[in-house]
């Protein structure tokens, strides 16, 4: 049985340090109030100092004019964002991080498949793990898109189960359906990359794992609705905030779900 995990967003010290009794990893982010970017380094060594939880890096670089918008245009892959996500990579390596959350998009709305493949190449040989952004919303034919993070060799993905970044604008009930399917795309992609390596005789560039990537439901998902998201995975992302702000009895109750579903 696949063991339940919870992963919260994170992005100050204090914050940290709260979250991480109850957690089964940490995302260290910058700015959650506009759905994160790239950690202070600085910040993620401190973290990495006093908590013996699993780190998550997310890399998503931020320049003064770095759009706000979250559209697929926004998570492009320039020569900027991508020699700044290297140099960030390299960072959350070497100041402890356990792995990076990438998601680089084409303004088509499908995975950067070079530029994802090059930045998750860079993070494997600095033995970090690699997982995939909620970038994923923003993809418009998901079942391609579970393959190709699939090829990519993707831990896992947190996906809130709709188009866009926006969790209400479906029901709780239309996005389970959205996120069961995302599962069965994730097994399917999995037998499909596992059985072209048996054929080709060689490892897939850039593929990590022949398992189906782990669906990670995230957006809006709280202690009053948790249990309907494990209907479909064990896995949690939740930011466990009120009014903006770390709370501890919303990861004491996540805690006590997730255990008492486990």
């Amino acid at each position: 049985m696949t063991r339940p995990t919870l992963e919260v967003p994170v992005d100050s010290l204090e914050s940290a340090v709260l979250a991480a009794p109850f957690s089964t990893r940490l995302e260290l982010c910058d700015d959650l109030a506009s759905e994160g970017w790239t950690a202070n380094m600085r910040m993620v060594e401190r973290i990495r100092s006093v908590v013996d939880t699993h780190l998550v890096a997310m890399i998503r670089p931020r320049f003064a004019d770095s759009p706000l918008t979250l559209t697929a245009e926004s998570f492009m892959a320039t020569k900027r964002v991508m020699d700044a996500s290297k140099q960030e990579i390299k960072s959350a390596a070497a100041t402890g991080a356990h792995s990076v959350a990438i998601g680089l998009l084409k303004a088509d709305g499908h995975v950067d498949m070079n530029a994802c493949g090059e930045l998750a190449e860079l993070a494997r040989s600095l033995k970090l793990e690699v997982a995939f952004l909620r970038t994923f919303a923003l993809i418009t034919d998901r079942a391609r898109g579970m393959r190709d993070i699939t090829a990519l060799g993707m831990k896992r993905v947190v996906t809130a189960g709709v188009l866009g970044w926006d969790a209400a604008a479906a029901t709780i009930e239309q996005r389970l359906a959205v996120l069961r399917n995302d599962s069965v795309n994730a097994k399917a992609a999995a037998d499909v990359n596992f059985a072209t390596r048996m054929k080709s005789g060689a490892e897939i560039k850039n593929a990590g794992t022949c398992d189906p990537v782990e669906i990670v439901p995230g957006g809006g998902v709280r202690a009053s609705n948790a249990a309907q998201f494990m209907s479909v995975s064990p896995h949690l992302h939740a930011s466990c905030r009120r009014g903006g702000v770390i709370h501890l009895q919303e990861l004491q109750q996540l805690q006590a779900i997730i255990t008492a579903n486990s």
